[in-house]
């Protein structure tokens, strides 16, 4: 007898990948359990079993970095005061190849995959290693799916960290994958929102205050942010192709705000209304007006 649970619950990540760096990522989370019917004609009691998944997931990859620690490129170093950081180096993968990536960070903030690439196939099977165990001893099985937003529209994978947040959204890489929704004069604009998620594409939303220096290396520029927040101190070195610089935090709201403030500016007399998603289901909404001159 099986048991399922379709989109238990969201989990937002950032993960790294050889060829395409830091991304953010929101993936829908789907159970079934599998078990004999005991004496009150129910395999396990639900409602017990899917906080039990839900807090594992929240504790060990929600709003974390996720790294492929089987890649040649990977490197792990602890460091002190329960720290550790992470190298990748992808000229491992393609010879000509330059860029590094580090990210220095408490330890709670990594989750460290056994596998040389992370998708959600194998983070599923990962994930079912693991929980097995810590559920109810009736269960034979569980069977983990993971899978990102069926987003029709424009869509953009973005990666932050908001060093001010009290709980894990302090974390420097972390990130979503979101979609957005732009409207001109009331009108809903695809061309606005491809075009918006064309300059957000695998990105990094950086905040000025956090930026401490800019520095070329082997011909490769790169970003480097560093803050101290309730959780530690965060450090992140990023190729700078992958970086997009803002004034503000980058919470949700101010995200929205300056979706609508620059396309507003970029077309004075229209009515701007920007969505801006945070993930799956959520967001803010802003709205800018700029007078033409």
């Amino acid at each position: 007898m099986k048991l399922f649970v379709k989109n238990l619950t969201h989990v937002d990540f950032s993960y790294f990948d050889a060829t395409r760096g830091l991304l953010g990522e929101s993936w829908q989370t789907d159970i079934v359990l599998t078990g004999k019917l005991n004496d009150e004609s129910m395999i396990c009691d639900f409602s017990i079993v899917k906080k039990q998944i839900k807090k594992w997931l929240d504790d060990n990859i929600d709003h974390m970095l996720a790294i492929p620690a089987e890649h040649s490129g990977s490197t792990m170093t602890p460091l002190a005061d329960d720290r550790v950081s992470f190298h990748f180096d992808h000229s491992k993968t393609t010879a000509d190849d330059k860029r590094v990536f580090q990210c220095d960070t408490p330890t709670q903030a990594i989750c460290v995959l056994p596998m040389t690439e992370i998708t959600p196939e194998a983070v599923a099977k990962w994930v079912e290693s693991q929980i097995l165990n810590l559920l109810p001893a009736e269960l034979e099985a569980v069977s983990v799916r993971f899978s990102p937003e069926q987003i029709t529209g424009a869509q953009y994978q973005y990666s932050h960290g908001l060093k001010k947040h009290a709980g894990n959204c302090q974390r420097i890489a972390h990130g979503h994958r979101s979609t957005v929704e732009i409207y001109a004069d009331g009108a809903r604009n695809a061309a606005m929102e491809h075009d918006w998620a064309k300059r957000w594409e695998d990105i990094y939303l950086g905040t000025q205050e956090d930026l401490i220096s800019q520095v070329t290396e082997n011909g490769v520029n790169y970003h480097c942010f560093s803050y101290t927040s309730q959780q530690g101190l965060f450090e992140l070195k990023i190729d700078s192709n992958q970086v997009y610089m803002l004034d503000c935090d980058t919470t949700v709201e101010s995200l929205s705000a300056h979706i609508a403030d620059v396309l507003a500016e970029e077309n004075p007399g229209v009515h701007i209304e920007a969505h801006g998603f945070e993930g799956i289901g959520k967001g803010a909404i802003s709205e800018k007006i700029k007078a033409r001159i």
